[in-house]
């Protein structure tokens, strides 16, 4: 009997040590769910407050007046206040640039009138002799001089090196930086051809920056660029202008930019990238703006973009810019620049012989633009940036489509 009293009161025990155990368990869950609901409670107010805030800050977002147009300023936060941590790059910042490949001769000439920088990917050989052949060939143009080099990036391929070297010994025309060559580091070659032009070459009085399948219009340029050295023109920064371009949010667009990047609804006006028209002193002054603003990948819209909002430099469209070249070729050769938006090799050729027998008739002193060529472009612009709300999963890759 003795026993089994035993027995008894260890189950008494047994009992209130498991309901002990259970006092603290039921406290412990009860902090946990106390401790969740204050966490959420927390969370809802931070996330009203921040909505709070972003709406506060697109009501005090300030509407600028920008070539006839009002632009949305969204997009100085991305450098302004900007933490040091971002301007820390030792190219894009600190311009720690060296030339692999170079002219030999740099610019010797003082106050050279154009020098080119023809933006030319590592393995296009055939494009830069197509340049070489046909507007390339003209260095003097009633008595301006003319320079043109070709910017490359590094390659790892040692055979594709070795075959640019050997061009390099013949034609004495590139130039190569030590980045990597590719679209993604457009950007970086932007910046070394501003550290290069100022370094080597900061005589000359205009840059013109071009991509391999563009064909320039010497004879009209040449007269259309002595008319702002008489007029004193200065802060000249001319091209295919873009206005309240929004970014790709698609993963699958050759343009794709994270809201992580980039959480700003537009970008600002920037110049498309076939080609522009910078005088020497904006280059200048490009070249110092390098070191605070943060490196961003897209390079037109960071280096014709960006670095002339920060510098207060207008970008300016002129009327007869820019046209397509293969609806060019039997035309009358009106335009500053032409595109082969077809990468087709007889239109290039074609498109010179255009542009030399309208010299030698005098065509272009005929010219008369009374709309701006690329008008058209802007409004595909905007349509294409309206569709990016509707479905940007659809989204087709294109280039430079210009009418």
């Amino acid at each position: 009997m003795s026993a089994i009293k035993c027995k008894r009161v260890m189950n008494r025990f047994q009992r209130i040590k498991v309901f002990n155990k259970f006092i603290k368990l039921r406290t412990t869950i009860l902090l946990v769910i106390l401790l969740t609901i204050c966490l959420l409670i927390f969370c809802n107010t931070k996330i009203k407050i921040d909505d709070s805030q972003q709406r506060v800050s697109r009501r005090s977002v300030q509407l600028v007046r920008y070539k006839g147009q009002n632009i949305g300023t969204e997009f100085e936060r991305f450098y302004m206040n900007v933490s040091s941590d971002k301007l820390m790059d030792p190219l894009i910042h600190k311009h720690q640039f060296r030339t692999f490949l170079s002219t030999g001769n740099e610019c010797k000439a003082k106050h050279k009138f154009i020098l080119v920088l023809i933006y030319s990917a590592t393995y296009k050989f055939d494009g830069r002799q197509i340049i070489r052949n046909t507007f390339g060939s003209i260095s003097n143009f009633a008595n301006r001089d003319i320079e043109y080099v070709f910017v490359l990036g590094q390659t790892t391929n040692d055979t594709l090196q070795g075959n640019i070297e050997k061009e390099n010994v013949r034609y004495k025309d590139i130039i190569q930086g030590n980045f990597i060559d590719s679209y993604k580091n457009l950007t970086f070659k932007r910046v070394f051809s501003l550290f290069w032009v100022n370094k080597y070459c900061k005589d000359a009085i205009y840059v013109i920056k071009i991509d391999d399948d563009i064909t320039i219009n010497i004879p009209l340029l040449i007269p259309y660029l002595n008319d702002k050295v008489n007029k004193n023109a200065t802060n000249i920064l001319e091209c295919l202008t873009v206005f309240r371009s929004r970014p790709f949010r698609g993963p699958r667009s050759k343009w794709y930019t994270p809201l992580s990047e980039y959480p700003f609804p537009t970008f600002p006006p920037y110049c498309a990238g076939p080609s522009s028209i910078i005088s020497i002193n904006v280059v200048r002054q490009m070249y110092k703006a390098t070191s605070i603003v943060p490196f961003f990948w897209l390079e037109d819209v960071y280096g014709s973009g960006f670095l002339p909002w920060v510098l207060n430099i207008k970008v300016v469209q002129p009327n007869c810019y820019i046209k397509d070249m293969h609806a060019s070729v039997n035309k009358k050769p009106c335009h500053l620049f032409y595109i082969n938006n077809l990468k087709n090799v007889s239109d290039s050729y074609k498109m010179w012989k255009t542009l030399e027998t309208g010299y030698k008739l005098k065509q272009n002193h005929t010219c008369k633009c009374c709309a701006k060529p690329a008008d058209a472009f802007q409004r595909a612009l905007d349509q294409s940036n309206s569709e990016v709300d509707k479905d940007e999963t659809n989204l087709e890759e294109t280039e430079w489509n210009i009418p």
